[in-house]
């Protein structure tokens, strides 16, 4: 199964699905594709559209997944690492209307330099990078949030 997360950020985020609904309907993807759309508005008879789900389902679908594509949010995407599942991550854009800015280029960007996900930029097609998931292999993620913690504890403590 694949579970797309577009976000729940209050904008349409509609492109990636336009993508993978003709995937679907050429046949390149087979597999089952559960999408948590959020604000997104589609209609589609090949894809299951779940607007908002509750944390014990979407942990669920991460587990059940087999691959997971993702908006550029951090959270998503870190969650589907921690799961250990093959992420393809493509960023909201400003451009577009889909975010207020395009810091989540930015980060799909670094996670995709550091090797834990295959990133989607708006001038590729999905069905390459689809093609090639299989021969990819993610780093593990490691949470830095420790490191963090004790950067702001020693800041706040020279102030």
């Amino acid at each position: 199964m694949i579970l797309v997360l577009l976000g729940t950020f209050p904008t349409e985020f509609i492109r990636p699905l336009h993508e993978i609904e003709y995937l679907l309907n050429a046949g390149v993807i087979k597999e089952e594709v559960i999408v948590q759309n959020g604000y997104t508005n589609f209609e589609s008879s090949n894809m299951i559209l779940k607007g908002f789900v509750s944390l014990d389902e979407l942990n669920k679908l991460y587990q059940e997944s087999d691959l997971i594509i993702s908006h550029g949010g951090s959270g998503s995407i870190i969650k589907g690492l921690k799961f250990r599942k093959k992420v393809i991550a493509i960023p909201r854009l400003a451009k577009y209307g889909e975010v207020v800015d395009d810091h989540q280029l930015e980060l799909v960007k670094k996670f995709s330099d550091l090797g834990y996900l295959i990133p989607w930029y708006e001038n590729q097609k999905l069905e390459k990078i689809y093609k090639n998931v299989d021969s990819f292999k993610p780093e593990i993620y490691e949470s830095q949030k420790d490191e963090i913690i004790n950067f702001l504890d020693n800041y706040l403590n020279t102030l």
